[in-house]
């Protein structure tokens, strides 16, 4: 059973997105306060999962979780409608402040995986006095490379409620790229089973298909000059891995550090297994 309240908070430009708190927002002046965003094929149930695992007990103690739900992301969401614009994953990281302003929150520890963590670096970009620090794992720093342009045309949706093989083998890649080769690791199966019945039942095709559309359309990240500390993480056998070695590579070594992590593909999963 959830822990977490849920608030339902209007954005300038993403519409309506369901935020999930875990922790007592009004001891936020004693307690660190982390705004997550999840990645393609997930929601906040991902981050929620990891926090409430027993390794996180301390930590959840003495924090407060602020969980997004990319819009249309919610479990068992409606489809979007076709009025509705759906965000750059730009438009997206700026209207975040809207969620700090609504529930009195000063600033943050942003913490995001994947499309979600450029979601999170975009939001420090734009809001530098609102941010401590971010945590970013497997973060892409570059616009989409013309190999993963070619891969994704490959992708085909079909239906309301269903993702295409083509699809699936998609978001399993991203999300656990080399880990899918190395069968020594007894976890894997069970681990990507969890990741397909979530897809294949909670969360709407349709919408994570914009999503991934926004993720595909990214533009660079302009993170070189940024002046509060970057925690850069990634798995040794993630589909990103490469990529967050150069992002670290291009940052302020006095602000950046990254943190590789032997073993593993999907970081945020293994990292409590």
């Amino acid at each position: 059973m959830s822990d977490s309240q849920k608030f339902l908070v209007k954005t300038e430009r993403s519409g309506n997105v369901y935020v999930h708190v875990q922790g007592d927002l009004t001891q936020q002046d004693k307690r660190a306060i982390f705004l997550t965003v999840h990645d393609l094929g997930c929601n906040h149930i991902s981050f929620e999962n990891f926090v409430n695992q027993p390794c996180m007990s301390e930590i959840k103690d003495r924090s407060i979780f602020i969980h997004i739900d990319v819009p249309g992301h919610e479990d068992n969401a409606d489809t979007l409608p076709d009025s509705f614009q759906f965000p750059s994953l730009q438009v997206l990281g700026e209207d975040l402040v809207a969620v700090l302003d609504t529930l009195h929150i000063r600033y943050v520890i942003g913490l995001g995986e994947g499309a979600g963590a450029n979601v999170v670096a975009r939001f420090g970009l734009a809001h530098p006095s609102r941010v401590l620090g971010l945590i970013l794992i497997n973060c892409t720093g570059s616009a989409t490379s013309v190999k993963e342009n070619f891969k994704s045309k490959f992708v085909n949706w079909k239906g309301k409620s269903t993702v295409s093989q083509s699809a699936m083998d998609y978001l399993i890649f991203h999300k656990f790229g080399h880990q899918l080769m190395n069968e020594t690791n007894p976890d894997k199966e069970l681990v990507i089973n969890e990741f397909v019945k979530r897809l294949q039942g909670t969360i709407n095709s349709k919408n994570l298909k914009q999503y991934v559309n926004a993720f595909l359309n990214r533009k660079d990240l302009m993170l070189k000059d940024y002046k509060q500390d970057i925690l850069l993480v990634t798995g040794v056998l993630g589909s990103y891995a490469n990529v967050v070695e150069k992002l670290h590579r291009d940052l302020n070594k006095h602000k950046a550090t990254l943190l590789k992590i032997e073993r593993a593909g999907d970081v945020l999963a293994e990292a409590v297994r």
